[in-house]
């Protein structure tokens, strides 16, 4: 988050690129990164990408960002877990 909403985002949303375009651009980097996973999960961290992103815009904060994304780390931790034990949340 450090980076990618404090770092990149400050800096393209400061440029022609504007809020918008910022929270694009970044959320797309951001989805990028995740390729290990399956289209359709790529597709929602882009989308959780610009809830961050809005977050950002929103609260002028990093740190709700942050929290954001430790929420979101967590959740996938615990489905890990479960789905370990046998129990799934997500049917496919």
């Amino acid at each position: 988050e450090f980076y990618f909403r404090g770092f990149l985002f400050e800096g393209f949303r400061n440029s022609k690129l504007g809020n918008v375009g910022a929270a694009i651009l970044t959320s797309a980097a951001w989805a990028s990164l995740h390729m290990q996973y399956e289209m359709f999960f790529i597709v929602f961290l882009f989308f959780t990408g610009l809830v961050i992103a809005y977050l950002r815009i929103k609260s002028g904060s990093l740190w709700g960002c942050v929290v954001f994304h430790v929420f979101m780390n967590a959740w996938s931790m615990i489905e890990m877990i479960l789905s370990v034990n046998g129990f799934t949340l997500v049917h496919r």
